[in-house]
């Protein structure tokens, strides 16, 4: 039987162990792989940017994300691993992560922490630590 994963992605290492884990294991558990990048623009508002300047910015950044889902999208063509969907959302990364979840229905969500000091996510918080307490499914963290 298949598990559906929901696989957020970004450009941290964290995606590529996650990735690494999911094609390792694609015998045991049949995956069936729903992608998720979240474009936080937060800090940008935050900073007082102009906005004609936000919207060259985001413009910029939906390219670069969507080149990195199908990049990822991609990898797992090649080793089999069926791609059911491709969601490129703007938001709270955490919080858009679970809501994604939840519309898509998913078996499991399979993340690995970006491995920020201890004091990084005290203060900023974690995405990991967000999803893994605030998922209303199964959450699988790849070290």
């Amino acid at each position: 039987m298949a598990i559906r994963f929901l696989f957020p992605v970004d450009k941290r290492l964290g995606t590529i162990r996650t990735l690494n884990f999911i094609i390792a294991n694609k015998d045991v558990y049949k995956p069936v792989v729903n992608i998720v990048h979240v474009m936080d623009f937060s800090q940008i508002e935050w900073h007082g940017i102009a906005p004609e300047f936000v919207q060259q910015i985001k413009e910029s950044a939906k390219k670069i994300s969507e080149d990195l889902v199908n990049d990822i999208k991609e990898k797992l063509d090649k080793e089999g691993i069926f791609v059911e969907n491709i969601v490129i959302e703007e938001g709270e990364p955490g919080k858009t992560i679970c809501e994604v979840a939840d519309k898509l229905n998913v078996d499991l969500i399979i993340l690995s922490p970006n491995n920020k000091s201890e004091i990084t996510n005290v203060i900023f918080g974690s995405v990991t630590h967000y999803v893994l307490h605030n998922s209303n499914c199964p959450v699988l963290i790849v070290k």
